[in-house]
């Protein structure tokens, strides 16, 4: 999914020359191929374009893409421009020439800097999730590990006055912070951890990331839907109808 390659005809003077889409570099002028994914961004500069963006959006609904507009006010900004974008990874479905010259178009990224390259990026290198229980629990360690200490220094008068070794002191304090923090709690974790991942497993039922197991366990509902289809963006869910143990019919609506 990630290498993708194609021959591409690159403008050179008055003529197009064809060569490998990955010589491209950001600003080559280049005729835009049909019948083919693009192997990098552009921005349309003449004609129009009719592409399949379900490999970034999902739907696979055609999209009319039209020339950026060439006035001295206008200036290319991807998330504003959008319509005259051509993201790589899309499909072209036809070209519509702007009379007899081609659909032309501007490289703006390629590689990993394309909107595609970014969704592969981070799926090879996904960015690191903290979640809730591990923060609170580290928490709770720093903080018993701290009513240790307090509990230590309490003690350090008393233990100057028996005159301790400084073999003592270390040892005291050693023994003040095993007793305050669990040193079974990182084990308890683990081993629910891991009985919790080898019941799904007999289920048919695989995890990648095990830290996520700890927030699905918080989770009683599911609410799919399909953008664009059943609904549109700024709704939210109101309530649900539950199927009933038979299957037969829905339970009452419930908000």
């Amino acid at each position: 999914m990630a290498k993708f390659t194609c021959p591409v005809e690159l403008r050179k003077g008055d003529k197009f020359v064809t060569l490998g889409s990955k010589k491209l570099l950001p600003g080559d002028v280049i005729k835009v191929p049909e019948n083919v994914l693009f192997p990098c961004d552009f921005v349309l500069l003449s004609g129009s374009v009719i592409v399949n963006e379900a490999i970034l959006t999902g739907e696979s609904i055609p999209v009319m893409k039209s020339n950026m507009p060439n006035t001295d006010q206008q200036v290319y900004f991807q998330e504003t421009c959008s319509k005259h974008t051509l993201f790589g990874g899309t499909f072209s479905l036809q070209n519509r020439p702007s009379g007899e010259e081609p659909c032309v178009a501007v490289v703006t990224s390629t590689g990993f800097q394309t909107t595609k390259g970014a969704l592969v990026r981070d799926i090879l290198y996904p960015k690191e999730l903290k979640f809730r229980f591990e923060a609170d629990a580290m928490k709770f360690v720093f903080g018993m590990g701290f009513v240790a200490i307090l509990g230590y220094l309490g003690c350090l008068k008393k233990m100057v006055e028996l005159e301790y070794t400084d073999l003592g002191f270390v040892s005291n304090l050693f023994s003040c912070i095993v007793i305050a923090v669990p040193p079974g709690l990182p084990a308890a974790a683990s081993c629910g951890l891991l009985f919790a991942l080898d019941r799904l497993k007999k289920l048919q039922i695989f995890c990648i990331s095990p830290p996520r197991v700890n927030s699905a366990g918080r989770i009683t509902r599911f609410v799919f839907d399909k953008t664009g289809t059943i609904t549109e963006e700024g709704l939210t869910v109101l309530g649900l109808r539950i199927v009933a143990s038979n299957g037969s019919k829905f339970e009452d609506f419930t908000t």
